[in-house]
């Protein structure tokens, strides 16, 4: 808060002529220079706060359970087919995974090529894990769509889910045998077999120091 400093006029003396004027007394200026430092602190306590109440047991939970996604590190190539209403898409598709604030979220950027060499397909995920919850999430942005989903992480895998109207969702499911990664997606209505629709096939073809890659540094 600041403060003023109001001198009242004196009847028959000259201060009469500056009535209801306010000045900057000493107790003004003091007042600012108090607000600027307590406004200044208030400013600063939230970031201190909060790096003092950092959950290290909630960290390490979160960095081992990110680990069962470590198969995914690196880059990875190979083909996607995608049925559409023109018919049957077949592209090269490719993922690049990693992880950001010291392993506990993990990135995954997919992109699709087409043979004109064109990008019909470019999508991002992270996925996290509540460690109270015990449970992991996928926060996925792709086609100016977004959202976040449940993830079931198994050892080798993980599966996924997306509404898509009444009694109706796609579902999602990934696999990796030691070589080859393969996710496959299913659109699921309620009392009818579910009808494939997508299909993706890749191998591994390196490694990638993205997204750590060019981090700030301080100077």
């Amino acid at each position: 808060m600041f403060f003023k400093s109001v001198i009242p006029a004196k009847a028959g003396t000259q201060s009469s002529k500056r009535a209801g004027r306010e000045t900057l007394g000493p107790g003004l200026r003091r007042g600012i220079v108090w607000g600027m430092a307590f406004t200044l602190l208030a400013l600063t306590l939230p970031a201190t706060a909060y790096a003092q109440a950092a959950d290290t047991a909630a960290l390490a939970a979160q960095g081992e359970a990110m680990h069962k996604l470590d198969w995914m590190h690196g880059k990875w190539r190979g083909e996607a087919r995608m049925q559409t209403p023109k018919g049957e898409l077949v592209v090269t598709h490719t993922e690049r995974v990693g992880t950001l604030l010291d392993g506990t979220i993990t990135l995954i950027e997919g992109k699709s090529f087409g043979a004109d060499g064109k990008v019909p397909f470019n999508a991002f995920a992270a996925v996290s894990y509540d460690a109270h919850a015990k449970t992991y999430a996928m926060a996925s942005y792709a086609g100016g769509r977004s959202g976040s989903f449940p993830l079931a992480v198994t050892d080798r895998g993980y599966a996924w889910e997306v509404p898509a109207g009444p009694s109706a969702k796609v579902q999602y499911k990934a696999s990796f045998d030691g070589t080859i990664w393969i996710e496959t997606g299913d659109f699921v209505a309620e009392g009818q077999p579910p009808r494939p629709f997508f299909k993706m096939t890749l191998k591994r073809v390196g490694d990638t120091d993205w997204p750590g890659a060019g981090s700030m540094t301080r100077d």
